[in-house]
């Protein structure tokens, strides 16, 4: 009986060695490249929430942009943002209102009317239709989408965690993220459920790198006290 179950065991071992069972780590993934960027726009669009952090920099060097996101993906999301000029930015997005907190550089850059009144409550209140695209306010979507045609690369890890990378090199117009052409890498969970954990880009002018966390956890979202609230409609204009 021992020497059954020691040439058994040999066996095993030398048909695992031949076809690499139980070696998890270097397994082909049978999925095509599109497959991959498929399955994880689907995953990322059925999300009911997700943390997205995020950082562009400048091909000259230095830091343009960087900022943090936690979203349901619709319409509810908080976010801070600090940007080349040194303005910096805090907001909370519930439906059709926004709540600012902004540094002194960031009103001076203020895509809209400023008023000696908007200095002394530390937030705004805002309806979101009154944003405007200079006011740097994320509007809690994201653009899970498909594009170009994909090249699969080699597995690798993301702070240890299993992924593959999908490589999409952009025509002009073709992206939803960025208006200039560039080179995508998207790096999707390769064990478990197909998230999207990483996106990078390479640009002409800029490098973006966004990572994507906290799959599906609940959002940390509370408004403002009103005592520390400023409401902008009811503030006469400045003329």
């Amino acid at each position: 009986m021992r020497r059954r179950s020691g040439a058994v065991a040999l066996a095993l071992l030398l048909g695992c060695a031949a076809t690499g069972c139980g070696d998890s780590h270097t397994a082909t993934d049978p999925r095509s490249a599109g497959q991959l960027l498929d399955s994880a726009d689907r995953t990322m669009k059925a999300l009911d929430s997700v943390t997205i952090t995020s950082e562009t920099v400048a091909t000259g060097g230095g830091t343009v942009y960087s900022g943090r996101e936690s979203t349901d993906l619709k319409s509810r999301c908080t976010s801070t943002a600090r940007f080349r000029s040194g303005a910096e930015l805090e907001q909370i997005r519930t439906g059709g209102t926004d709540y600012i907190h902004g540094n002194d550089m960031y009103f001076e850059m203020w895509g809209r009317e400023t008023v000696p009144a908007m200095r002394t409550k530390p937030w705004l209140k805002s309806p979101v239709g009154a944003a405007r695209d200079s006011d740097g306010l994320k509007d809690c979507t994201w653009p899970f989408k498909s594009f170009g045609k994909p090249t699969k690369g080699a597995r690798t890890e993301l702070a240890g965690r299993p992924a593959i990378p999908v490589e999409v090199r952009d025509k002009p117009g073709q992206s939803p993220f960025a208006r200039e052409p560039g080179t995508y890498t998207f790096y999707i969970a390769a064990e478990g459920t197909p998230y999207l954990l990483k996106l990078g880009y390479k640009g002409p002018y800029n490098h973006v790198t966004t990572v994507f966390s906290d799959f599906g956890k609940p959002l940390d979202l509370h408004t403002p006290a009103p005592a520390d609230t400023l409401d902008l409609s009811t503030v006469p204009s400045s003329g």
